[in-house]
């Protein structure tokens, strides 16, 4: 007993150390239920191949008159049995999604099945060779084929096992045939090498030894090779699941850019741009009277509409607060035009609204009123919180004044108040969104809260309807 649980211990810690090896740790549980999905799909494709190149192979032998003397059912029974174990497996697979084992099970099945058929073949038929010629004609090249059949798997721990199972398969089907009654393994000497070769009692060890060197190959290329496919996988999808959570933050372009970088947003670092803020009018009272669902949805349309605006101006989307959101632009690389893209942001938004409120007045929903705050000015780039969980940040008392700025927005009754700052910047850089510096009014000085010194602000002119 004791000697007995010593090896089942040694086998466990084998077990434990080979296991992670063949794992796949980068992937996330999604990625694996969806290769183990593609596995059993796979499996089940290539089990429904299997009985059809048997029927096909049935048929062959029928029509060429394969079927004579008592080979038939030798002919018939290893093919239709290696059918039925392929259609158990996809009935296996069909009806239990997630009996992993079952393809470890079948494989064993074939195997032996196989190596049985050809090691019982004088049962079936006195006419048909020993099975030192079956060995000798490549009848590896059947067991060969479960290869191809595991490789639908895209699991390289599967193709080792079926490499394991058919290195004993055959192996058994090599002992029996140096088993067998006259067996020899050596040519005589001065004889006639190509003669003796061809005598079926004669068993070449080369010839054994060759076929587990390739078998070796095979089993440990394929393996490699669904392994590196399962790398380009994961490699592909963390890629993919990176530029997604990249375009939730920033537009297509600036995505492309730095989707493409080692360390997409550098060291923290001060720089200058334009940061908006945008906030709903009135939604914290309206939000009383509405169904939890119902507020979440308008929140939902509100964003994707206003995200869409934002993208199309080249910003990054910052924050989403609740019925508001902060937008920068500049980030993280600075552009030629970015204080005239962030005012024309402003601009497009309220035109977005005011397209939407013209939907919902259609539908006889209530009308909404966004206000929008606008500075330029110096500020603090960099990642935020942990290896865990991590998001690109702005920082600094441009932020501040902005937001002060969109709250200044209803006390002035306008949609859109920006800075002198950013009024100034518009100027300098000399682009076609200057034009929209004449649809702002000069306002003058304003005391913000939070700040010492006023700040001279401008409104988009004609006075913007309260929201109730």
């Amino acid at each position: 007993m004791a000697d007995g649980e010593n090896l089942l211990s040694r086998v466990k810690r084998w077990v434990s150390v080979v296991v992670p090896l063949t794992a796949d740790p980068g992937m996330s549980e999604r990625i694996l239920t969806s290769f183990h999905e593609t596995e059993r799909s796979g499996l089940m494709l290539a089990s429904a191949v299997r009985a059809v190149i048997v029927v096909a192979l049935i048929l062959l032998f029928a029509v060429t008159g394969s079927f004579v003397g008592d080979g038939w059912a030798f002919l018939l029974a290893m093919p239709l049995g290696l059918a039925a174990i392929g259609l158990a497996q996809f009935e296996t697979l069909r009806r239990y999604p997630r009996a992993t084992w079952a393809k470890y099970a079948f494989i064993a099945a074939d195997c032996g099945y196989l190596a049985f058929m050809l090691i019982m073949r004088h049962a079936f038929a006195n006419d048909l060779p020993p099975v030192t010629v079956a060995v000798k004609e490549g009848a590896l090249l059947f067991f060969v084929a479960f290869l191809v059949h595991g490789a639908f798997s895209y699991s390289p721990r599967f193709i080792v096992w079926t490499g394991l199972c058919i290195t004993l398969g055959w192996g058994a089907v090599v002992a029996a045939a140096a088993l067998s009654p006259g067996a020899y393994f050596a040519l005589p000497a001065g004889g006639d090498v190509w003669r003796a070769y061809g005598d079926p009692a004669y068993l070449p060890v080369i010839k054994v030894v060759y076929d587990y060197v390739i078998l070796a190959f095979l089993t440990g290329g394929l393996a490699v090779a669904v392994w590196r496919s399962r790398q380009l996988v994961l490699a592909a999808a963390t890629s993919e699941k990176a530029r997604a959570n990249l375009a939730r933050y920033f537009s297509p372009r600036v995505v492309d850019e730095i989707s493409t970088r080692e360390r997409p947003f550098g060291e923290v670092r001060r720089q200058a741009a334009a940061v908006l803020f945008a906030d709903i009018r009135g939604f914290t009272t309206r939000c009383e009277t509405m169904a939890p669902e119902e507020a979440i949805s308008f929140l939902r349309e509100f964003h994707a509409r206003m995200e869409d605006v934002i993208f199309r101006h080249g910003g990054t989307l910052d924050k989403i607060l609740g019925d508001g959101l902060l937008a920068v632009f500049g980030v993280p690389d600075r552009g030629l035009g970015d204080a005239g893209d962030g005012l024309a942001c402003g601009f497009a938004m309220i035109e977005a609204v005011k397209r939407w409120n013209e939907e919902r007045a259609a539908r006889g929903l209530f009308e909404i009123q966004i206000g929008v705050g606008l500075h330029y000015g110096s500020l603090m780039l960099g990642d935020l919180g942990s290896e865990r969980s991590m998001t690109l940040t702005v920082v600094g008392d441009t932020v501040n004044v902005a937001s002060r700025l969109q709250s200044l927005s209803k006390e002035l009754g306008t949609g859109l108040v920006a800075s002198e700052a950013l009024v100034a910047a518009v100027k300098d850089e000399m682009s076609k969104e200057r034009a929209l510096i004449d649809e702002l009014k000069f306002v003058g000085p304003k005391q913000l809260r939070g700040r010492e010194n006023e700040t001279v602000v401008y409104a988009l002119e004609g006075a913007q309807k309260q929201a109730a």
